[in-house]
């Protein structure tokens, strides 16, 4: 329903999604509590049109046996904003449409689904309004959360619990409060929040989860003012002194930039970056024998586009951050449609090293970098590739550096992603300025062409890799979709490789040009577009393969209801957050976790092993890790019998780290 019966061009209108449910059937809030799923709304709207969830409406708490979960029951509204292009056409019509899922419950539970539209006019005079839509929205607006200026919220936490403090906050008597987070996993929701009222203010207490997760930063969700005609909540945003748990939550920025450089120099060794290193080393070849400054400029030129690579990355982050989603370190890889198109590009720059075309001094010189006579396009576009294709993991120290920086604000943030770059570039600015390294690197010959050639079987690894990453996202499907792009693209590269040469006719070279363009353009099309449609079919159908497949049952699939039920019977537990994409994760697992004697230690002291899969999007991961105080994997959480404070073991591991924590606890 809408509020008005026709729109304009480039003005923004409200319209709402209404759900009725049957006497005593209710569905569930963007935090449903301690079961439930989240009613999901995915708007399909025409080309132009955006929509903004408004806000999610004030939920109910409903209490059964020994569970708390948060949602509504009789109808709920979910207004949103939507923006029309302002080049619609007056006199013309639009379909606003929307596929709506939903898990309804009584005792028992019920999903459901269904695909609503709504038909309006566009006109230029004002927009006719509907009264009964009208009405609606009016109502519904009485349902959205409340913020009030002269509340003010502080957050004390405590051993085993947390103390949420509203000053300038009265409640009536008859009423009760609620506190509702806006995600799982760091309080026990059906735990009592006893509250505590003075004359400048209220307190409530809320008990910590088992698993130890806290909020990265700042606390959020609702505080539920119950006993009414209906729920009211009061929106709740309060910074979060987090201490101990958390690895990046105590430092300081002085320390979050020293561990942020150091982990950013330690980012040269993961094996993360194996795929780029025929990039850098290409690159310093390419350059070692220029003169003393312009191999330094060469060197400067690579690490600003290191540095430009992590800013517009952090900005990214930064700002999706702010919007809403928990994303973390890594999270571009978590979308099918970008690891094909980074499969495409790893391909493609395989076969410019193989020799199967060379680059001109276009732009597409700039974004591969490997150009064979070098320039500072090549160096800068090398930096920003390394950077990006760098980032699906962590490196030691570089973890608690990032999870300080993204819960702090903008400027402190940044300047630890600065720091970061600089880390990962310093040691190839210090070979570039190194003039007793280029008097050591023999003259060109016949030997660099062959070793650039052999730096372009890395590339064709990294192919592979990104293909596994495809199946786990988006099923096997979407790898033969790749293969093809991968055909056409070598096929444009050897037209363009052929007929594209300074050496032949300009007709010939604009052909070339136009037809390999058209190949590689249209296979990367294909390949990104069924990836990203792949991904619903693989997780609908079950098609997608698990990361890493496990050959026995020890390890199982983790969840935060999992953790605290563990805890709570007195096992210690080893969770490992950690996804396809990772690099480093996947060889920490070959070369530590299921290593026979660490398989046989985790049995003979009862350790439960639980795999958190961050391969594709998940909230509740996400959450987790920066309860923890990280922002990406690999991750490595150790409790012991009592479950009082986790231990958090290195981003690289060995079986030896591995024993020594786990004889640590006992």
């Amino acid at each position: 329903m809408a509020s008005q019966l026709s729109i304009r061009p480039g003005e923004q209108f409200t319209i709402a999604l209404r759900l009725s449910m049957d006497p005593g059937w209710h569905t569930y809030w963007r935090n449903p509590g301690d079961s439930g799923l989240p009613t999901a709304v995915d708007w399909l709207l025409p080309k132009g049109f955006t929509a903004d969830l408004v806000e999610w409406p004030v939920p109910a708490a409903f209490k059964e046996q020994d569970l708390t979960t948060f949602g509504y029951e009789g109808e709920a509204l979910f207004a949103a904003a939507i923006t029309p292009p302002a080049d619609l056409m007056p006199g013309s019509t639009v379909a606003l449409r929307a596929r709506v899922s939903w898990l309804a419950c009584r005792v028992e539970c019920l999903p459901g689904s269904a695909e609503v539209s709504l038909v309006l006019p566009v006109r230029t005079g004002a927009p006719l309004e509907d009264p009964r839509g009208k009405r609606a929205l009016d109502a519904a607006r009485t349902r959205m959360p409340v913020r009030d200026a002269s509340v003010s919220f502080t957050v004390r936490p405590a051993r085993g619990f947390f103390e949420l403090r509203a000053d300038g906050l009265r409640v009536p008597s008859g009423l009760s409060l609620l506190f509702a987070p806006d995600t799982s996993g760091f309080i026990e929701h059906s735990a009592p929040q006893p509250v505590a009222s003075d004359g400048s203010g209220v307190s409530l207490r809320l008990k910590s989860a088992r698993a130890g997760a806290a909020p990265s930063g700042r606390l959020q969700g609702l505080l539920l003012v119950m006993g009414g005609a209906a729920p009211r909540g009061l929106a709740v945003d309060a910074p979060f002194p987090v201490s101990g748990g958390g690895a990046g939550a105590g430092l300081g920025i002085a320390l979050a930039l020293a561990f942020a450089f150091l982990g950013g120099i330690l980012l040269n060794l993961m094996p993360c970056v194996l795929p780029v290193l025929s990039l850098k080393v290409v690159s310093l070849l390419r350059n070692s024998h220029s003169t003393g400054r312009g191999a330094l400029a060469h060197g400067l030129v690579f690490s600003a586009g290191v540095l430009v690579s992590f800013w517009l990355i952090a900005g990214v982050l930064l700002a999706l951050r702010a919007a809403g989603p928990l994303l973390g370190w890594g999270f571009q890889f978590q979308s099918p449609g970008l690891v094909a198109g980074v499969a495409v590009l790893f391909f493609l720059v395989g076969l410019n090293l193989f020799g199967v075309f060379e680059l001109g001094t276009g732009a597409a010189a700039a974004a591969a970098g490997v150009r064979s006579r070098g320039g500072w396009a090549g160096s800068f576009a090398s930096g920003l590739l390394a950077t990006a294709v760098a980032t699906p993991c962590t490196a030691p120290f570089m973890g608690s550096a990032l999870g300080y920086a993204l819960s702090r604000p903008p400027a402190a943030a940044l300047a630890v992603f600065t720091a970061l770059g600089l880390g990962m570039s310093l040691p190839y600015l210090l070979l570039s300025a190194a003039p007793g390294l280029v008097k050591r690197i023999p003259r060109p010959g016949r030997w660099m062409e062959t070793l650039k050639q052999a730096m372009g079987f890395p590339m064709m690894a990294a192919v592979v890799w990104m293909g596994s990453v495809l199946i786990a996202l988006s099923g096997a499907a979407s790898l033969l979709f790749l293969l093809g792009a991968l055909v056409a693209s070598g096929i444009g590269a050897w037209v363009w490789g052929r007929w594209g040469g300074i050496d032949r006719p300009r007709g010939s070279r604009r052909a070339a040009v136009v037809i390999a363009f058209a190949l590689v353009a249209a296979g990367a099309a294909l390949a990104i577009s069924q990836a990203e449609t792949g991904r619903a079919a693989a997780g609908a159908s079950g098609s997608a393969l698990p990361a890493t497949p496990r050959s026995d049952g020890m390890w199982e699939t983790w969840s935060p209801e999992r953790v605290a039920e563990l805890l709570a019977a007195g096992r210690p537990v080893f969770i490992d957050f950690s996804a396809q994409w990772c690099l480093t994760c996947q060889v920490n697992e070959r070369v530590a976790l299921r290593r026979g004697p660490v398989e046989r230690r985790f049995r003979e002291l009862g350790v439960a092993a639980l795999k958190a899969d961050w391969t594709d999007r998940s909230v509740s991961i996400a959450a987790a890790i920066a309860g923890y105080g990280r922002a990406g994997v690999p991750l490595y959480v150790l409790y012991g019998p009592g479950g009082e404070q986790p231990v958090l073991l290195p981003e690289l591991l060995t079986p030896r780290i591995v024993l020594d924590a786990l004889d640590a606890m006992r």
